[in-house]
């Protein structure tokens, strides 16, 4: 049930309770307090009603579209208002508004009025205590109301009883007023604006009420003239101003709610992306740090061992995974600073981006890619007012990502261009996978991560470092691109950066950073010993797998895959006695891969290693409970990959080897008992199993012809029982006495185990 129900339903109460006796009353049923249709306390009454009655149906709709509480609360506010004011202008509205009435719509009025400032200034999370006081006023409230309604109907005679009641009714106007003025003041605390309107709205009707209760005093006889005015005009103008002030200060609240709500969203959404950004940022700067330690270590310990080609590759494989450290470290530094940009030399355009294309020719060439170049529409001799790290951090980001992404057989096209307005044009283009269309504008925010099903796990990084820095020079990056067809960047300078130039193109500063990432590594593969264990390495980044494999290949026959679909061709194939899988993936990710390992080899489960730079509780508890056996995080040490691996294969083989010799125990006793039935009658455990096991007289039976080598057919015609019955009674025996099966049961029985 909705929570909005109950004020619905009290709501409707409360309109029906006032407007069902018009059905009881006999005609006329509108009768005008004043004689004269156009008088003006009349006219004044009537317009105060349209005000009144306009804001109530406004204040219905948005409690109904917004379903917020404090909605529900004034719209009853607004009804008892209505109604207070229509029977200020009209002595009878389908019925008269008797004393009585009047105090149930005034005190219900008093009541809702605390429960829409808990809701109007959240008083229950700012002052609890203020929170808790304003209820048991609603609660005293109410609890007078059902009182004096109840005295009245069971004494109606007595006329001191009425004139005490009615003099307790009247002191709490007094009473509620000054409740309100109290709660409303300390609102101001925390909450200034809504609290000043409606402290401004509140006055004179408080005002107005308080006067007319003065009348209960004696001296407040001889000013009937004041108080007569004050009830004829006051009320109408007052109430009118009242609902206007309270409509203003809930809207007013409603729009900092929203903004709040808002806000709490964004902070959340970017608390949930910052996350995810370092999440994969761990991922990535992890890996290469696993690779830069282990191999340091490596070479520590076989420095004298090692060849000078093994010692070579281990090197580079240092070198390349702290340049892509370098090039992440500097990406993040380059995109939390903006600097003023000051260039004195322009930067030859044609020279400087044909060097920068022919640093990634042999790369193109590797992957059968074929990269141009296009500069034909521009002068040979423009320059451009950038600074030459930032000018190639963009241009070595676009093609990179264009290389990585397009496959054998693919173009990629740089191109530059000046348009009319004599801005500068620079564009790559791929023949790659292209971007779908609701990720092409969020690939650009600094912490989103667009995860591809072809390409390994991206930081994201790079495009907005272009974005960041084309911004900076007045710039802006276009996207131009279909999935499956390709993309187009480009990029537009305008035309204050464009100068003629006579300087000469300077070494690359950042092709090394750049380049990197597409050197791999060829691994000796040391002959391993036929009958050595075979694992499986499942790892997306090419440097890991080949230090994973450097490590255990001296002892084990190590298969390795790049992604998990690769992985499970190998499983089909391949006697695999254990997996070390990253859970990080294209494509399928480690969960996805375990999940779909233990659903493919139920009967044979392969042990599985989760390999991960992810480094949380929940991640951990996770992996386990699905079934992983280890959960290690990177970088982490050699030796302790290889311990694990020894003691799950140790035990694997101990296990396998205890139950090899259970099940020939078993068979022994078995074949015993068959060749000599006499061993049935010693049964030397039989009376202490019984009792241990808690057999029933049923589950005895069967277990004494079991011992007597009887099957489950011959059991059952001894017993006069199904075949079906008597296995029902051996799985509750096994389970009773904790074995696995009959042979288990038949060695216990006769004390082999």
């Amino acid at each position: 049930m909705r929570k909005d129900l109950p004020i619905k339903r009290s709501l409707a109460g409360t309109m029906l309770f006032l407007l069902v006796p018009a059905i009881c009353n006999a005609a006329p049923l509108i009768q005008p307090k004043y004689s004269e249709s156009m008088a003006l306390p009349f006219v004044i009454g009537l317009v105060a009603l349209g005000v009144l009655f306009g804001l109530l149906w406004y204040n219905i709709f948005l409690a109904l579209s917004t379903r917020e509480k404090m909605f529900f609360y004034f719209s009853l506010i607004m009804v008892l208002l209505t109604i207070l004011q229509t029977f200020s202008t009209y002595d009878r509205f389908f019925f008269f508004l008797t004393y009585n009435r009047v105090t149930i719509i005034t005190h219900l009025l008093f009541m809702t009025f605390l429960l829409f400032f808990e809701e109007l200034f959240s008083i229950r999370d700012h002052d609890k205590r203020l929170s808790s006081f304003n209820r048991v006023n609603i609660v005293v409230i109410g609890g007078y109301v059902v009182l004096f309604l109840l005295l009245k109907i069971l004494f109606p005679t007595a006329e001191r009883l009425h004139t005490t009641l009615n003099f307790i009714r009247e002191l709490f106007v007094f009473y509620t007023n000054a409740l309100f003025l109290y709660t409303i003041i300390r609102a101001m605390v925390w909450m200034k604006r809504e609290a000043i309107l409606l402290l401004v709205a509140f006055i004179p009707p408080a005002f107005t009420t308080s006067v007319n209760a003065l009348n209960i005093f004696p001296f407040m006889q001889g000013h009937e003239q004041f108080t007569t005015f004050l009830m004829q005009y006051n009320q109408p103008i007052g109430l009118s101003l009242q609902a206007i002030l309270f409509s203003l200060a809930v809207g007013n609240r409603y729009n900092r709610i929203k903004m709040e709500r808002q806000e709490a969203s964004r902070t959340q959404e970017l608390l949930f992306q910052r996350t995810r950004f370092f999440l994969n940022m761990s991922h990535e700067t992890r890996t290469p740090l696993t690779v830069i330690l282990g191999l340091v270590r490596q070479l520590k310990q076989e420095n004298a061992a090692l060849t000078i080609k093994q010692a070579e590759s281990m090197l580079s494989a240092i070198e390349r995974n702290s340049l892509i450290l370098l090039r992440q470290v500097n990406h993040m530094l380059r995109l939390e600073r903006r600097r003023d940009i000051k260039v004195e030399t322009a930067l030859p355009l044609v020279p400087l981006t044909s060097l920068l294309i022919n640093a990634f020719l042999p790369i193109a060439q590797e992957k059968n890619i074929a990269l141009e170049f296009d500069a034909s529409l521009i002068p040979p001799k423009l320059g451009l007012m950038v600074r030459q790290e930032d000018y190639e951090s963009m241009v070595m980001n676009l093609l990179s990502n264009a290389i990585k992404y397009s496959g054998g057989g693919g173009c990629v096209v740089v191109s530059l261009q000046q348009v009319d307005s004599h801005e500068l044009l620079l564009a790559v283009s791929d023949t790659g996978i292209g971007i779908a269309p609701e990720d092409q504008e969020r690939i650009f925010e600094q912490f989103e991560v667009v995860e591809d099903a072809s390409s390994s796990m991206q930081t994201g990084l790079g495009l907005p470092l272009v974005k960041h820095i084309l911004e900076e020079y007045g710039g802006a990056i276009e996207l131009e691109s279909r999935l499956g067809e390709g993309s187009v960047f480009i990029l537009r300078f305008p035309s204050l950066l464009l100068h003629q130039t006579e300087t000469t193109v300077s070494e690359s500063e950042l092709e090394h950073l750049y380049l990197s990432e597409f050197r791999h590594l060829e691994m000796e593969c040391p002959e391993t010993p036929s009958d050595s264990p075979t694992i499986l390495v499942v790892e997306d980044n090419d440097d890991l797998r080949w230090y994973i494999q450097s490590i255990l290949q001296k002892k084990y026959r190590v298969l390795s895959a790049s992604s998990a679909d690769r992985a499970l061709q190998l499983l089909e194939k391949e006697d695999v006695a254990l997996i070390i899988s990253d859970v990080m993936m294209p494509q399928m990710d480690g969960h996805a891969f375990l999940k779909e390992v233990r659903m493919r080899f139920v009967d044979t489960p392969i042990p599985l290693i989760f390999l991960t730079a992810r480094d949380s509780m929940e991640e951990k508890i996770d992996s386990l409970a699905e079934g992983a056996i280890r959960y290690l995080t990177k970088p982490f040490r050699s030796e302790v990959l290889l311990a694990i691996i020894e003691s799950i294969l140790s035990h694997d083989q101990a296990l396998i080897g205890s139950r090899i010799q259970q099940f020939r125990e078993g068979l022994n006793v078995l074949l015993d008992a068959m060749e000599h039935p006499s061993h049935g009658q010693k049964r030397p455990y039989m009376d202490e199993l019984v009792a241990a096991c808690n057999l029933s007289e049923r589950e005895k039976q069967v277990l004494h012809l079991i011992s007597e080598g009887k099957s489950d057919k011959e059991i059952g015609l001894q017993l006069s029982l199904s075949v079906k019955t008597v296995a029902n009674h051996n799985r509750n025996i096994y389970a009773k006495c904790k074995v696995s099966g009959r042979y288990e049961l038949l060695a216990k029985l006769y004390g082999d185990i």
